[in-house]
């Protein structure tokens, strides 16, 4: 899962310093948070009375000592439990964040943390502190205690890989609304996880067709909300989500499943529904495997009822959890068999296998890689199949990097390339393309966030046949402003614009979409 041994060699440093700097001043239970204070011993009395002179030299070295090396960890920890005991609350957990901030293994400083927390009556946020040093020390002192109150371990890392709130300064603050927190193992306000990152007007698509995002976002996405699921609902076989809503499309033409883009502009209100399930059959404490179901369908206005698509997407997955020199490695396999159709007249079928591996490190940033190999079979080959068949082989390689950020507002950024080879029988059709893409998410409140997405990227045709090539250059931008309704279920609105720049007339083209979208999971 993470470093053990450094974790280890944090709480054992942490610890070791914090005894000798209180040897003075406090007892040993009370040092190990076994009992709450005694009268002799209450902050509440000493504040009354005042700290004692032998405190107040303490407060004032430990204050010097901050100043002087305002980057060490224990320092500010040991500082905010000498707050604690003068009756400071507010200044301890500021010290104690501080500790965190500097250190995100420092144990102690969690396990205070989690204390003082508790005494202000914040009982999740002190939850998220208390499971962290099971998650960091489990054999410790400071362990042994936060079982004796029916606290389990945390959730595996991929619950923390998903909710990336946190620089720990941002973890025990409350929400504006209904006392919820930004903790990333308090489920009980799923809702308050961060998403992954979203692609605005269009849901997800396995890789390989044309037109979706076209540029291997839309995988990652779909890695994500599975771990997010995993994370917020671990014990639970099934996974649901559905996104659905109504768009403005200027080119309903460009659609996911076409390898075509010389098409006419058709402008038309087009409702959507995108389905992702998928069903563990069988759960071990490192492994999963089971059957899934995918799908994209489309209604137009009635002069366009023949770009109406049905894609059928079911399929199979495996996947395990093992460790490799200290990261925690998520392996996948997966099967999905595409039946498409375009008003009710089959378009094409297509297997795709994909193998993918999430690496989630000590630090909770992330890479994922996958390769998909996919065979296209389209009904229609042309009138010359050497020339115009679509049908043929797709190899797609692709890497994304999900790093956490020490801002609340703007808790994680999501940065990938793939390289794809369509090997078509269709001289036309047989393309090499790079491509580029990026997302984030800013959380503009507890129920309000903003993901911007963008991408770009160079396809070349080296077998095209016409005098004038059709090489292409195609960028896209795309925003979703979001509003979590409740736990399960969101609304937003969309805005994107797709561009494909070709010096040959017949294939450049253009899209953008606007419109409302609803999402649900659980």
């Amino acid at each position: 899962m993470l470093d053990w041994n450094r974790r280890l060699r944090s709480f054992a440093w942490t610890s070791w310093l914090g005894l000798i700097a209180f040897s003075s001043i406090t007892s040993a239970d009370e040092f190990a948070g076994v009992s709450p204070p005694t009268s002799s011993t209450s902050p509440d009395l000493e504040t009354a009375s005042g700290p004692s002179p032998a405190q107040q030299r303490m407060l004032v070295m430990l204050q010097q000592k901050v100043a002087q090396n305002p980057e060490h960890s224990d320092s500010w920890r040991t500082l905010g439990r000498l707050q604690r005991r003068l009756g400071d609350p507010d200044a301890a957990i500021a010290s104690n964040r501080k500790a965190l901030d500097l250190d995100p293994f420092n144990a102690a400083a969690h396990f205070d943390l989690g204390q003082l927390l508790n005494d202000q009556a914040r009982p999740d946020a002190a939850r998220f502190h208390l499971q962290e040093v099971l998650n960091i020390a489990p054999s410790s002192n400071y362990a042994d205690q936060v079982r004796a109150l029916g606290i389990e371990a945390p959730a595996p890392a991929i619950a923390q890989l998903i909710a990336p709130t946190t620089s720990p300064d941002f973890a025990d603050q409350p929400s504006a609304k209904t006392g919820m927190t930004s903790e990333p193992f308090e489920l009980a306000h799923p809702n308050d996880l961060p998403a992954p990152p979203n692609l605005a007007g269009a849901p997800t698509q396995t890789v390989g067709y044309e037109i979706q995002t076209f540029d291997g976002s839309d995988d990652l996405e779909n890695r994500l909300r599975q771990l997010e699921s995993e994370a917020v609902n671990p014990t639970s076989p099934f996974r649901i989500f559905l996104e659905t809503g109504l768009l403005y499309n200027t080119n309903v033409t460009l659609t996911p499943i076409s390898r075509e883009l010389a098409q006419d502009e058709q402008a038309s209100f087009q409702w959507f529904a995108s389905p992702d399930l998928d069903w563990k059959l069988i759960r071990r404490e490192s492994s999963r495997a089971g059957v899934l179901f995918r799908g994209y369908f489309t209604a137009n206005e009635s002069q366009f009822q023949e770009f109406n698509l049905a894609s059928f997407q079911p399929g199979a997955f495996a996947e395990r959890d093992f460790l490799f020199g200290g990261n925690e490695v998520i392996g996948r396999m997966e099967y999905v068999f595409s039946n498409d159709f375009f008003d009710g007249n089959q378009v094409g079928d297509r297997h795709a296998g994909t193998a993918s591996v999430t690496v989630i490190r000590p630090d909770l940033n992330a890479w994922y890689g996958y390769t998909t190999v996919a065979q296209s079979n389209f009904e229609d080959d042309g009138a010359v199949p050497a020339q115009t068949s679509l049908d043929g082989t797709t190899l797609t390689f692709g890497a994304s990097h999900f790093k956490r950020t020490r801002w609340e507002a703007l808790p994680m950024v999501a940065l990938g390339t793939d390289l794809e080879y369509a090997n078509t029988k269709g001289d036309d059709y047989r393309y090499l393309s790079i491509n580029l893409h990026g997302s984030t998410d800013w959380q503009i409140s507890d129920r309000w966030k903003f993901t911007p997405t963008w991408g770009v990227g160079y396809r070349n045709y080296p077998d095209f046949t016409d005098p004038i090539g059709r090489d292409e250059i195609f960028w896209r931008v795309d925003g979703k402003l979001s509003y979590q309704l409740t736990e399960q279920l969101s609304v937003s609105a969309v805005a994107g614009h797709d561009r494909f720049a070709s010096d040959n007339d017949d294939f450049d083209t253009e899209r953008s979409e606007v419109g409302v979208l609803v999402g649900f999971k659980r």
